[in-house]
Parts: C-alpha cells; sequence; structure tokens
C-alpha cells in the first residue's frame, strides 16, 4: 500500500531550540520529500506562521514543549489551533514525561495537541506517526 504522503507532500514546521533537533528533522522529513520550514523561536515561528506572506498553510507543526522566550509548545499548539481554525496538526515533543500532566491530557483530548511524542525518537518511528496520522486524515 502506498503512503498517505508518497504524493501528498506534507508542509512540515519544526520549532525546536535545540539546533541538531532542527537539523536531523529537517533532513529526515526532506529525504521523504516533504517540505520543512524550521524556527529555533517559538515566537519567530507564530509570526511566520500568521504573517501574510505565508500563503500555504503547514499541514503539521512539531514544537518541542519547553523552550526559552515565554512561549511553550504548549501555547503554541493552542495559537496555531487558533489561527488555522483547527487545520492544522500539532504534534507536541518533550524529553520530559508528560503523558500524566493535566494539561496534556486536555490537550490531547480538546485536540489542541494531536500527538505527544517522547524525545528522543527514533526517525523511523516518527515517519510512521506521521504518516498514520495523515493517512488516518485523507480516509475520514
Amino acid at each position: 500500500m502506498p503512503s498517505a504522503t508518497s504524493n501528498n507532500h506534507i508542509r512540515v514546521l519544526v520549532v525546536d531550540d535545540e539546533p541538531d533537533i532542527l537539523l536531523g528533522l529537517k533532513a529526515v522529513l526532506k529525504g521523504r520529500n516533504h517540505y520543512v520550514e524550521t524556527f529555533d523561536n517559538p515566537s519567530e515561528a507564530l509570526m511566520h506562521l500568521t504573517s501574510s506572506d505565508n500563503v500555504n498553510p503547514y499541514d503539521l507543526v512539531i514544537t518541542d514543549y519547553r523552550m526559552p522566550g515565554g512561549i511553550s509548545g504548549l501555547d503554541l499548539a493552542k495559537r496555531i489551533k487558533e489561527y488555522t481554525r483547527r487545520r492544522t496538526k500539532v504534534f507536541l515533543m518533550s524529553a520530559f514525561d508528560v503523558s500524566s500532566l493535566p494539561e496534556f491530557s486536555e490537550a490531547l483530548e480538546s485536540k489542541i495537541v494531536d500527538e505527544v511524542v517522547q524525545k528522543p525518537i527514533p526517525n523511523e518511528k516518527l515517519i510512521a506517526i506521521i504518516e498514520k496520522s495523515f493517512l488516518r486524515n485523507h480516509h475520514q
């Protein structure tokens, strides 16, 4: 069965304050023929997303939970969902186990966050989660 992304390249925005994470995810996702833009600052990423110059919406935003600058990944997810009227999927990454925190359960239940991903994650596993998410989306 062909992947959901074989003909539908996903537009992905990655936000993380760790340069190695940004470079690695960009290489992996571009290797799958997806369009990838990266930001190390959530405020700049939000300005980019809401800019009138950004005419093509992103399909997916992958963001770290803890970042400097006053905007967490969860805050960014809320703003993205408001701005895109929930069309853009948001995956929240964290090196910490956040599954027991009530704010994450609420974010998942209310669809502010589509997936919570524990770092580090093998590239193949992340690709599988992304493609499964978009395959599921195309068949609904």
